[in-house]
């Protein structure tokens, strides 16, 4: 999906760092991205970072296989390799979009 490379995703510092890889990857019903190592953050702007979502599926190509999440749907997996779990979530309920 090289024609989302440059769409705009959120990450939490530890993706951004290289320092966890992305374990869950969140679509609001807004549309708007957001890859995450799964850990809890502080609700903080200095816990996320704004980048092109190409910038990470570079670094973890395997991202790819869920990046057709309709807005409203999150996909978690416990580790690089393992299968992705899909389902649809309430934004007012999660509070992570």
């Amino acid at each position: 999906m090289a024609d989302l490379d440059h769409t705009r995703c959120f990450i939490c510092i530890h993706v951004f760092d290289n320092i966890r890889p992305v374990l869950l990857v969140v679509r609001g019903s807004d549309g708007d991205w957001m890859l995450l190592c799964g850990d809890t953050h502080l609700q903080t702007v200095d816990q996320y970072k704004l980048v092109g979502i190409g910038h990470i599926t570079a670094r973890d190509p395997s991202l790819q296989d869920v990046l057709d999440l309709p807005p409203g749907f999150e996909a978690e997996r416990l580790a690089v390799g393992a299968e992705w779990e899909r389902r649809a979530f309430d934004d007012a309920e999660d509070g992570t979009a």
